[in-house]
């Protein structure tokens, strides 16, 4: 079976590695081709294109990108041509798979989108073409499934990654002495660029919450990033640490969380958080025009309710973390209350083994037509 696999960001990477890793354990003979990054092409990816360099952050970026994602759309386009797959799985990366997917479905190509695109948030007509098109739509999370499935597709939820690595990650010693503090645990991005607009804001902050309540402070520096890109954390009495995330999570009284996936390991190791988030105006102007949800966090719109205060754009201020962060500290009732929250978020992103499931809804969906 040869199948072609494309994933444009590093979350993509990731996810799509652990598949055809578990798609290999499944059926040793398959090969597989496409685009991803170094984990994808480490499990086995014959890569057509390296994803590396094409990943976009923020509408404005998208721009200057088109000429490389022009030829990265015509590259998978004319390897599929001369070897047609059985199917394409196509994660995440909305925008170019869009263009991908209307290529590969003119000739015929099955279509399974897995790390659903969350176009149902301020995309609905793209939404429904996917549901139209796709012969199955694997998702993360079970209101995602739902929705896909109110538009006639047929979409399953294998369940979260993350639940797995979170496990296996605790599993860790944490790199830290027992505390003799409350600790505060701030985890302000994983790219230069979200360092840069929130991390002054997340110091002032966090020193003045250590002051008030005699808190530890430890901030997790992403893979990748410099420790010279946390200015000024020893002047204010944080340390900065590169290992145990979520073992550190764990023990944390408050969490000052960048939205995305952190939020969702945060919760999945039961930390009491508050969410920020700050990009562009132009991105923000763009995404507040086309977006239909009413909270930013992964972990709201997972609970459809409010578990965790969320600090974007504008909101995200000195004053509004420190706020918002004595409140939850100076309250043990909404903290355990929050932390109840979070276990029901927990429980949603399934149990682990989500890459094996995904795995074999993969393999039903190919090998049960003709």
């Amino acid at each position: 079976m040869n199948l072609m696999i494309s994933a444009g960001e590093a979350s993509g990477d990731l996810h799509g590695s652990r598949l055809l890793a578990a798609l290999q354990r499944a059926r040793p003979l398959l090969r597989a081709f496409g685009m991803g990054g170094s984990r994808l092409e480490a499990a086995g990816l014959h890569r057509i294109v390296s994803s590396d360099t094409l990943a976009v952050f923020g509408v404005a970026e998208v721009v200057e990108k088109l000429p490389v994602l022009r030829r990265a759309l015509a590259s998978l386009d004319a390897a599929a041509r001369r070897e047609p797959p059985a199917a394409a799985i196509l994660i995440d990366f909305p925008d170019f798979h869009g263009l991908l997917a209307r290529r590969l479905h003119r000739r015929g190509v099955p279509l399974i989108y897995y790390v659903s695109p969350q176009v149902w948030a301020w995309r609905r007509y793209r939404a429904r073409r996917i549901a139209r098109d796709a012969r199955r739509i694997i998702t993360l999370f079970p209101f995602e499934a739902e929705i896909y499935r109110s538009y006639g597709a047929d979409a399953v939820c294998a369940g979260h990654p993350l639940v797995e690595d979170v496990r296996e990650g605790l599993a860790v010693p944490s790199p830290l002495p027992e505390k003799t503090r409350r600790r505060l645990v701030i985890l302000p991005g994983s790219r230069e660029l979200e360092l840069r607009r929130h991390w002054e804001i997340l110091t002032r902050a966090a020193a003045r919450l250590a002051q008030r309540f005699d808190l530890e402070v430890v901030a997790v520096r992403a893979p990748g990033l410099p420790d010279s890109a946390y200015t000024g954390a020893a002047e204010r009495g944080i340390q900065v640490v590169s290992t145990g995330m979520h073992p550190i999570l764990a023990s944390a009284d408050l969490a000052l969380v960048a939205s995305g996936t952190a939020t969702l390991e945060a919760a999945l190791c039961g930390a009491p958080m508050v969410v920020f988030y700050r990009t562009s105006s132009f991105s923000w102007a763009i995404a507040r025009t086309l977006v239909r949800l009413r909270w930013a966090s992964l972990v709201n719109i997972v609970a459809q309710e409010e578990i965790v205060p969320e600090l974007i754009q504008d909101d995200l201020t000195e004053e509004g973390l420190v706020a918002a962060g004595a409140a939850l500290l100076s309250d043990p009732a909404r903290i355990a209350a929050m932390r109840a929250g979070l276990a029901r978020v927990a429980d949603a992103l399934g149990p682990p083994g989500a890459s094996a499931r995904a795995a074999a809804l993969v393999l039903s969906a190919v090998e049960t037509h003709p």
